[in-house]
């Protein structure tokens, strides 16, 4: 029999003397069966590994997923001898330890081969039945020979599993001892890692659906696994949440917040340990100022975008979250263009700013968007249960996302109908209570630029916006700037009457585009030689909207006053009970198989070129005769 027992010949205190040897075995054969264990006394009079922080439980029996064929098998490392081992080949290579019986676990002690020379990336599981792991704790081994303890809070479970994802050195997996852990007799504090280790993620967390109690953290890991994120108020990460299945794309809700509170997160994922971020909550109703930035046409890659991006990413322009305008990933929407030309260029800001994507044309290129509903977690509070138009409070605030390609016809009816958009945005409008409205989406009901207005989106919900008292629409697509005069029906709103704001920010990236035209009478102001986004603050009575440059330049600026009725004017902290976000589940992986299209053969390049961000024809364009009004 392979898997043989090794009797115990030495005592393992808890300092350890790494064994020599290197982990270049024959070709490996499997090894997934129990073997049992002598009895604690049937080990001779040698002691059991102890460790500090760990009350060692009894292990009954060991599997592992295989080992090297030359003797380092799963039994080594519950003898108590220093020269043997279990070595594993491969990533994801695990070790299982069945107590026997259902325990109270909250830990686990190991020592690694040649632990002072290799630093181990692992991840620590437990279950109840052995078929089903749910992660503990994941982390990088210290360089050091000492016995290693993990610490996790405690559980009811049957059986400990170590997954070793590679080490510093080579792909193996090489365990001398390991245990299970009752208790921790003097808990250490939770370090709070300052900068990511273990292996990258292949995408790094990037924050959706913040709410008033809640928020999702999502990212991707390399391997399948169960993750988990460490968050609390401050550096404070005492809290945990763990996602709900395995696989390759996350996202773990973290509850129990706070509103316009900052907390601090951490992941941990197979092995991989991010260095604290920090986000805001959204805040409650009643709140005074609420500031956020928003752009369109971004998703390039390129040197602009990243000009755009250094400058948003400031502290002195930072805001609470992004309102993206649509056109997000260049030129079809797939999901390496979303890899490469937007939660690349754009990680340092996405880790700590939440984005509130809607959908443009050059996403809707790729199976009508669906790389983008797969790539974000974003609120289903309508009837049709699709994140392709949503709304969500911030503060005194109400945000209405729309699919404009929906609205002019380019979806399928068994993805989004036009009516039932429409139908959704007029009772959505019309029961918000929060005095500020604001409404994004891509296509422009008004503009002078190469597309110009797009008239099926004036008619069909211009009277909605009038209606409802809509402050501010906000939309991209054609790459340029412009601000129009408020606007009622098909022209300028009569002096004395109200009339709502346009605001094309197609400025974000996306190759520059000259105007056909002189400019019209209904603009207030436009331009096509600067990149940037809006810098929004909505303080009270007044909302200032001002268009900040790649250079770091203020180009123009909009206020709008209004008088707030009495009850949004206060706190309103408790008047309101703050409300989690309703959020879609987003795709769920086999975990067993890699998810196909994650992987990708080589970077793309950045999208620059007049041709990259080139538009298809689309229905109900603004006629030229209506070109300047």
């Amino acid at each position: 029999m392979r898997n043989r027992l090794i009797p115990s010949s030495c005592l393992l205190g808890a300092l350890l003397v790494a064994g020599s040897g290197c982990d270049a075995p024959p070709s490996p054969l499997d090894q997934d069966f129990p073997v049992e264990l002598p009895a604690p006394d049937a080990r001779g009079s040698t002691a059991e590994l102890t460790a500090p922080g760990c009350s060692i439980l009894s292990t009954t029996s060991v599997t592992a997923s295989g080992d090297d064929g030359a003797g380092s098998v799963a039994a080594n490392s519950q003898d108590d001898n220093l020269t043997t081992r279990w070595s594993g080949p491969g990533k994801g290579a695990w070790l299982n330890l069945d107590l026997g019986a259902s325990k109270s676990i909250a830990g686990t002690t190991v020592a690694w081969h040649q632990g002072n020379t290799r630093q181990n990336y692992f991840v620590i599981s437990t279950s109840v039945d052995g078929t089903t792991f749910t992660q503990a704790t994941s982390g990088t081994s210290a360089l050091n020979t000492s016995a290693q303890t993990y610490a996790f809070s405690a559980r009811q479970a049957r059986y400990v599993r170590i997954t070793i994802n590679g080490n510093s050195v080579n792909d193996w997996a090489s365990i001398t001892e390991a245990r299970a852990c009752a208790q921790q007799t003097t808990p250490p504090p939770t370090p709070v890692p300052t900068a990511d280790s273990g292996p990258v993620l292949p995408r790094l967390p990037y924050l959706q659906s913040v709410g008033q109690t809640s928020a999702l953290v999502a990212f991707r890991s390399g391997v399948s696994c169960t993750p988990f994120v460490r968050y609390g108020e401050g550096t404070d990460l005492s809290r945990t949440a763990t996602a709900t299945v395995a696989g390759w794309r996350h996202a773990v809700k973290l509850t129990g917040l706070l509103p316009g509170r900052t907390y601090g997160y951490s992941v941990e994922a197979c092995g991989s340990v991010t260095g604290v971020r920090a986000f805001r909550t959204a805040s409650a109703p009643g709140t005074q100022r609420v500031r956020f930035t928003t752009m369109g046409d971004f998703g390039t890659g390129g040197s602009s975008q990243k000009a755009v991006m250094a400058v948003m990413n400031k502290p002195e322009w930072r805001g609470e979250f992004l309102v993206a305008l649509g056109d997000n990933a260049y030129s079809s929407g797939t999901e390496q263009e979303f890899q490469d030309r937007m939660f690349t260029p754009m990680v340092n800001l996405l880790r700590e700013v939440p984005v509130f994507p809607s959908l443009g044309n050059h996403e809707y290129v790729t199976n009508q968007g669906q790389p983008y509903l797969d790539n974000f977690y974003l609120p289903t509070n309508n009837p049709a249960g699709t994140e392709r138009y949503y709304s969500f409070d911030w503060g005194n605030v109400h945000f209405v996302a729309l699919d404009s390609n929906c609205a002019i016809g380019l979806a399928s009816s068994d993805r989004c109908t036009a009516a039932a958009q429409k139908t959704w945005a007029q009772q959505d409008l019309a029961a918000t209570t929060q005095p500020w409205k604001v409404v994004f989406f891509h296509h422009p009901p008004w503009s002078s630029g190469e597309h110009g207005s797009q008239l099926s989106m004036r008619r069909n919900y211009a009277p909605l916006f009038e209606q409802y008292g809509v402050d501010l629409v906000l939309t991209g697509h054609d790459h340029n700037y412009e601000r129009s005069k408020p606007m009622k029906g098909d022209a300028v709103a009569p002096s004395g009457t109200r009339g709502v704001p346009y605001v094309v920010v197609g400025s974000g990236g996306a190759t520059l585009r000259t105007f056909p035209a002189s400019q019209p009478s209904w603009t207030a102001k436009r331009s096509n030689t600067v990149y940037g986004f809006m810098d929004v603050v909505v303080d009270g009575g007044t909302l200032t909207a001002k268009l900040i440059t790649s250079t770091g330049a203020v180009h123009d600026t909009l206020t709008l006053t209004k008088t707030l009725p009495v009850a949004a004017t206060s706190t309103g902290t408790t008047a309101v009970k703050a409300q989690a976000l309703e959020t879609a589940p987003g795709p769920v992986d086999d975990p067993t198989r890699a998810p196909e299209g994650l992987r990708f053969d080589k970077p793309l390049p950045a999208a620059d070129r007049l041709e990259d961000v080139a538009d298809h024809d689309e229905p109900v364009r603004e006629p030229a005769a209506h070109m300047s009004q």
